[in-house]
């Protein structure tokens, strides 16, 4: 096969899991708003004037909200701006498997041993890349637009297609941040951490300027902000040529340097090296009591990447208890959303943080379970989990303490969340029960557990599917416990989602979900260890 075959194929799994995930949130979205919204102009405005309300506070998240009263102006804010996020994560984590990945397989010095350049390599890599997100751009916006259609409100196609353009250069912007970020670094790890850490800053960056501050020349440099104004589909709204092209001019530059860093830089090696530092040896094991322990070991070693996560999950509880008594106040003249709030349970301001923000602390540990998902896979690939079994440690055991440490981790961010939920329930006169609280505190553990399981069977099953596929999993998940309410979907149905499984334990605990969840846990746990029993490491 040849390398642009090869280099397809690499990106082939990512890009169709992407199309399912952004095309399948558009037909969710484009059904919803039919359902929720109304038929009739009137009940339409009614429910853009309440959507507004809450809109103009997710700015953190969303642009803000124009024309709710329309479906294209609804998908421009739910749904496009969110799915452009995902395909510019995607891009980024590719990146990264391109730029850094295939060293660390070995793929790459093999492909220069046999004759083919440092420039042809990434430039292949990246023609591939590009192949393969127009047809996953394009898939997304033709199942969104079959999606408006069976929901009889059908999208303007030829405005449709104009919304590839800024799609796609944030997808291309991604991909050119994790190769440039990957010729600076050792390892795929640390430069999917690093890609992470400048694309949140950036969002963040164009976060503020949604909420209302003034554009500086720094938001200039964010791609978000530079997606945000093109709005083809709203009435009088059009791409604009001039911020689109100039992403896709810096995602030019990035690739650009890449390959420059690329033909100057050692494989395996950064392209900027330090001084090498030589110091007396030391013979001594480290003074770290942890380290000596199982589980905790882990722990120790992943306590700044535990406390980042628990202080972004404690801002945004805060944040999440202050919207309480809004979001309740904007549907109060919104017949659909009242429906939706019986069926969810939500009465008041203590049942909206009770449900809203535990779904939201679900889906972001379903995220934390599936990066460390890709931890594990990463120690197969790189060669440390050969070195951990060389060393003694029995696959069995390795699989334990793996999903021991997990949920020990998951516990601490879930805790600290909590007291920030509370803290700010108290600041904002929200009555909350101190026991509830904690017990839905202690629910997420199986939830996590589950997910953490099933990942693990996965990585001992095909590493590279692995974070793809569980991914894919939680998505699903989460889409089937947000939607359920709205299409008053059969319960054995809802009940495949770990997310409903989880309930509303700040009201009524559901013990068979939680029971459910461990019991499957369990299973995963004990085919992840049979998976990896049976498999040789690095396949």
């Amino acid at each position: 096969m040849t390398l642009f075959g090869l280099a397809l194929r690499s990106h082939r799994t990512g890009g169709i899991a992407t199309a399912v995930i952004g095309g399948f949130a558009g037909i969710l979205n484009a059904v919803a708003y039919a359902q929720i919204a109304g038929s009739t102009h009137e009940e339409r405005v009614v429910f853009a004037h309440s959507m507004e309300l809450l809109g103009r506070q997710l700015t953190y998240l969303l642009p803000a909200p124009v024309q709710l009263d329309t479906m294209a102006g609804y998908l421009t804010w739910r749904d496009f701006s969110t799915v452009a996020l995902v395909l510019a994560v995607w891009a980024m984590l590719a990146a990264t498997g391109a730029g850094r990945g295939d060293e660390e397989k070995g793929l790459a010095e093999e492909w220069l041993a046999v004759g083919v350049s440092r420039t042809r390599w990434l430039a292949t890599r990246t023609a591939a890349f590009v192949v393969v997100s127009i047809a996953s751009v394009a898939l997304t916006l033709a199942v969104t637009a079959f999606g408006a259609a069976i929901a009889n409100d059908a999208l303007p196609l030829d405005r449709l297609a104009t919304l590839a353009l800024p799609i796609l250069a944030l997808t291309l912007w991604g991909f050119g941040l994790g190769l440039f970020v990957a010729q600076l670094v050792t390892t795929r790890r640390i430069a999917s951490v690093t890609a992470t850490i400048v694309l949140v800053a950036l969002f963040t960056v164009n976060s503020s300027v949604r909420a209302g501050g003034s554009p500086t020349a720094l938001a200039w440099l964010s791609p978000f902000y530079l997606f945000d104004r093109s709005t083809p589909l709203l009435q009088n709204g059009k791409v604009d040529v001039a911020a689109s092209l100039a992403i896709v001019l810096i995602a030019a530059a990035l690739v650009g340097l890449s390959i420059w860093a690329f033909g100057r830089r050692d494989i395996g090696g950064p392209l900027f090296r330090g001084r090498v530092r030589t110091g007396r040896p030391v013979r001594l094991p480290a003074r770290d009591p942890l380290l000596r322990l199982p589980v905790l070991a882990t722990i120790d070693q992943q306590r700044g990447w535990i406390v980042g996560w628990g202080a972004a999950l404690a801002v945004l509880a805060y944040f999440m208890a202050s919207l309480a008594h809004s979001i309740v106040e904007s549907f109060k003249d919104v017949p659909a959303m009242q429906v939706y709030f019986q069926r969810a349970g939500i009465s008041g301001a203590g049942d909206v943080v009770g449900v809203s923000w535990f779904s939201t602390a679900l889906l972001i540990l379903a995220i934390f379970a599936v990066a460390q998902v890709n931890a594990w896979a990463a120690d197969d690939a790189e060669g440390r989990l050969e070195l951990t079994l060389a060393a003694g440690a029995s696959r069995p055991r390795i699989v334990l303490e793996r999903i021991a440490a997990l949920l020990i981790a998951a516990g601490i961010v879930a805790a600290v969340s909590s007291v920030a939920v509370y803290l700010g329930a108290q600041a904002f006169d929200i009555p909350i029960p101190v026991g509830r609280l904690a017990l839905a505190t202690a629910l997420m553990l199986p939830v996590v557990f589950a997910f953490g399981a099933v990942g693990h069977a996965l990585v001992g099953w095909r590493p590279r599917l692995a974070v793809v596929l569980v991914a894919g999993v939680a998505v699903v998940a989460y889409f089937i416990q947000q939607f359920a309410p709205f299409f008053d979907i059969p319960s054995w149905v809802a009940r495949t989602s770990p997310f409903v499984l989880y309930g509303t334990p700040m009201t009524s605990v559901d013990w068979g979900g939680a029971a459910t969840l461990t019991v499957i846990g369990t299973v995963f746990t004990l085919v992840g260890i049979a998976a990896i029993e049976g498999r040789d490491i690095g396949r």
